[in-house]
């Protein structure tokens, strides 16, 4: 089933960080504003992800109409500027799924019917889909754990280990 994905920035960079950007082509589509590819780019992954997914990866213009609407929508969230503008593409496009690792951010579109994903989702995806075995998985789970900027509590931490200990295979 083709799956479009708009893209915050969190999840693009932290598998790049781990050398999974690859990853990402579990999707047809995955579509970022230009204010996430702006970061992109500062983190130093732009063209990274752009050379690993080829023509699955667009960049989107969101207008300041957009913008003014989603921030007022949001404003007491306290979110970016680009998680903003991911907001307001997502409400236009309706996409399959929205990649993001901002909890804020995750769950005011959680709150709107958006399916939510982050990096940990995307190697979860990749394990349902046989892109990766359990081991590869429980590898790269602990890359974005351990060798990447992602934050998770050690709460958080335990429990997607389990989940995954429990994975059959």
């Amino acid at each position: 089933m083709p799956e479009i994905a708009i893209a915050d920035t969190g999840p693009l960079v932290h598998l790049a960080e781990i050398g999974e950007a690859g990853q990402l082509d579990i999707f047809d589509a995955v579509i970022v504003t230009e204010q996430v590819n702006v970061e992109l780019i500062r983190h130093g992954v732009g063209a990274r992800i752009a050379e690993t997914l080829g023509n699955r990866f667009r960049v989107s213009s969101v207008s300041r109409s957009e913008m003014r609407t989603k921030l007022a929508e949001l404003s007491r969230l306290r979110l970016h500027r680009a998680d903003i503008s991911t907001a307001a593409l997502a409400a236009r496009v309706k996409p399959d799924v929205v990649l993001t690792d901002d909890l804020r951010l995750r769950k005011a579109l959680e709150s709107q019917g958006f399916l939510v994903v982050g990096s940990i989702g995307v190697v979860f995806r990749a394990l349902r889909l046989g892109r990766l075995g359990k081991r590869d998985a429980i590898n790269r789970l602990d890359q974005l754990l351990d060798d990447s900027s992602l934050y998770a509590s050690k709460a958080f931490r335990v429990s997607v280990r389990k989940i995954l200990d429990e994975y059959p295979g």
